[in-house]
């Protein structure tokens, strides 16, 4: 296999820039451009074309479902992570009495589509957090009888905690309560246990390299109940009295998915799984820690677990004039995320240890 940090000429637009800023958007690949030209090329050929794209699209949801551990017909494409989570909200048949739990500090799709649930009778039981830690005995503790999903991001997307699927997984099993995993800030970067969960969803946007869809993965030996509210062509077969739900996870794809961006994300699939993800874990995370500890010491609020069995590609502090920072940063030659109070800086793939150095080198000066 290549050895890591992958070269940054694979990538568009890091001439001259430290790009720290993966856990908003990375950069897109060179290998994009033969794949767009590819989709180009097969959309111009009709109908033989468009049955090309599906079977672009089925060797996507057989990569997605080996990186997730699921099989390929648990896989959906959908529109985005926050679509991918509605569908999986709509699915359960919620009473009322019911109750949903999540952290407070969770992504915010996760808890606005739970919060529409009080409308219906259901309670959301936002789990407060220990700072900037969100702790699984916590939520744990929340749920009860009446508990029908849980939902918790792998990766958090606010403070980079990276939490213990598996502990939550073991608790909730054999119970009536899903474990919905959104996986965004860890599919790409970090191993995603989709065995362990019901549902995982993921944008494809971040650490898997893609662009703008989503991910959704249903484990159909864990919860084999999985009947989205909507319907439409796709997700459907024509039967005498109307039509019947399909049988696997494309229920929850009602049309046409992204073909454009099945193409650029087997692109992506396939350069990430050249380096394969344990040695990408491997790299990045050495990468978080030294982050974490440069923030530390430069006395800063850091908002990401000192603990390393915590952290992943992501680490943040709090900070209130975020514009600035990013300005500053950026007229200095390094892209980071600040938003939501806190700067976030990601580490990926093409991520040296040089530019780690070089950015807490210069963290001071973009402090102000």
């Amino acid at each position: 296999m290549p050895i890591l940090p992958a070269p940054k000429e694979d990538f568009v637009g890091l001439d001259d820039i430290v790009h720290l800023a993966t856990g908003g958007q990375p950069p897109l690949l060179q290998a994009h451009r033969a794949a767009f030209e590819h989709f180009a090329r097969d959309k111009a050929r009709g109908m033989e074309g468009y049955r090309v794209h599906w079977a672009v699209v089925d060797e996507v949801r057989t990569q997605l479902a080996s990186l997730v551990n699921l099989a390929p017909q648990n896989i959906a494409l959908t529109g985005n992570a926050s679509e991918a989570i509605a569908k999986v909200v709509s699915s359960i048949d919620w009473q009322p009495g019911d109750n949903a739990v999540v952290a407070a500090l969770d992504y915010a799709s996760g808890r606005y589509a739970l919060a529409r649930l009080a409308d219906i009778g259901v309670t959301v039981r936002t789990v407060p957090c220990d700072g900037w830690t969100i702790g699984i005995d916590g939520l744990l503790s929340a749920c009860d009888s009446k508990t029908r999903l849980v939902y918790v991001s792998q990766v958090n997307a606010l403070t980079g905690q990276h939490l213990d699927i598996a502990k939550v997984s073991n608790a909730l099993s054999g119970t009536p309560t899903a474990l919905l995993v959104d996986a965004s800030h860890a599919l790409g970067v970090v191993p995603v246990p989709g065995d362990l969960c019901d549902f995982v969803v993921s944008s494809c946007y971040k650490f898997l390299l893609g662009v703008h869809d989503g991910v959704l993965g249903w484990n159909r030996a864990r919860w084999p109940d999985f009947v989205p509210s909507g319907v439409g062509w796709h997700s459907a077969t024509s039967t005498v009295a109307g039509f019947a739900i399909k049988d696997d996870a494309q229920r929850a794809e009602y049309g046409n998915v992204g073909h454009l961006g099945a193409y650029l994300l087997k692109a992506s699939i396939d350069y990430l799984n050249s380096f394969g993800i344990e040695a990408i874990t491997d790299h990045v995370r050495p990468l978080a820690s030294c982050l974490v500890d440069g923030m530390a010491q430069a006395g800063l609020p850091v908002m990401t677990p000192s603990d390393p069995v915590q952290q992943a590609a992501n680490a943040a502090f709090e900070w209130a004039d975020t514009e600035s920072f990013v300005t500053r940063a950026q007229k200095d030659g390094f892209l980071v995320w600040g938003d939501n109070g806190r700067i976030r800086v990601s580490a990926h793939l093409f991520t040296a240890e040089a530019d780690i150095d070089a950015f807490l080198d210069r963290l001071p000066r973009f402090l102000g």
